[in-house]
């Protein structure tokens, strides 16, 4: 786990310039999105609905990030059928309708959806992905160097359209499910629930094998048996958050309390 530390490849984009350039993007997602007559307007049930979900999120995402405390949390939910989602670095969170409205996810499953996109953002693995594609492409000699040499702002990174193709790594999976399932347990959301999504997202994105959503997040029967033996971890912190005892919660869609283990097991 690379809980510390960052990957190399991250120091070649300054997560000022990719966090100025993501907020300029949501603005540009927004504002099309409006001319489309695409954009959920605030008063609409479905923004209210992912706005307090992430408004219990946020404070117990702080920590992963120190820029996160100067982050301007925004979203952007889009009226589309397609089953998408992400949180652009710097706190932008772009949702689309078919996410809320074919997946059918109840709120403790969109509660470790969003806590998962916000982990990818706090731990800044679009950066690291990003900086290798840079790396890659200084290496083939097919641009000129960044950061001085080049202007960015020349040549947009576009970083919307390269997270919806951007499949990420198995580390980068683990670290967004276990950092995402403990932001999204302490603000009251059940981790049992990321069993459920996953499952769900699985089956309703899995004949896209180009953009679907289960290929951009890996998901397979290791990652799954993994978010499974970290439930007994999760669940304490879940019934700290609803002000319960583990042992007196509910059972969920048949997904039990795991014991956690101990070295004598």
């Amino acid at each position: 786990m690379r809980y510390g530390g960052y990957a190399v490849f991250r120091n070649l984009i300054p997560s000022s310039m990719l966090e100025a350039q993501s907020a300029e993007e949501f603005d540009q997602i927004a504002r099309g999105a409006q001319h489309m007559n695409r954009f959920y307007p605030a008063s609409d049930a479905h923004v209210k609905r992912v706005q307090e979900i992430v408004d219990k999120l946020i404070p117990y995402a702080l920590k992963w990030n120190d820029r996160a405390k100067n982050w301007k949390w925004d979203i952007a939910v889009l009226r589309s059928t397609d089953i998408r989602a992400y949180c652009l670095p710097g706190g932008k969170i772009v949702i689309y309708g078919g996410m809320l409205d074919k997946v059918k996810l109840n709120d403790n499953e969109l509660g470790m959806l969003l806590g998962h996109e916000i982990a990818h953002a706090l731990r800044e693995h679009a950066r690291e992905r990003l900086g290798e594609q840079q790396a890659a492409q200084l290496g083939s000699g097919t641009i000129p160097q960044l950061f001085g040499l080049a202007d960015l702002g020349e040549a947009p990174l576009g970083i919307g359209t390269q997270l919806l193709e951007m499949k990420y790594e198995r580390a980068d999976e683990t670290e967004a499910d276990v950092i995402g399932s403990e932001i999204a347990s302490r603000a009251g959301f059940d981790p049992r629930a990321a069993i459920t999504l996953w499952d769900k997202l699985a089956v309703a994105t899995r004949n896209n094998r180009d953009q679907g959503f289960i290929y951009v997040h890996p998901y397979n029967p290791a990652r799954r048996a993994d978010i499974m033996k970290r439930l007994a971890d999760m669940l304490p912190l879940y019934a700290k958050a609803v002000g319960k005892p583990v042992d007196a919660l509910p059972d969920y869609a048949g997904i039990g309390r795991p014991r956690r283990t101990t070295a004598s097991d």
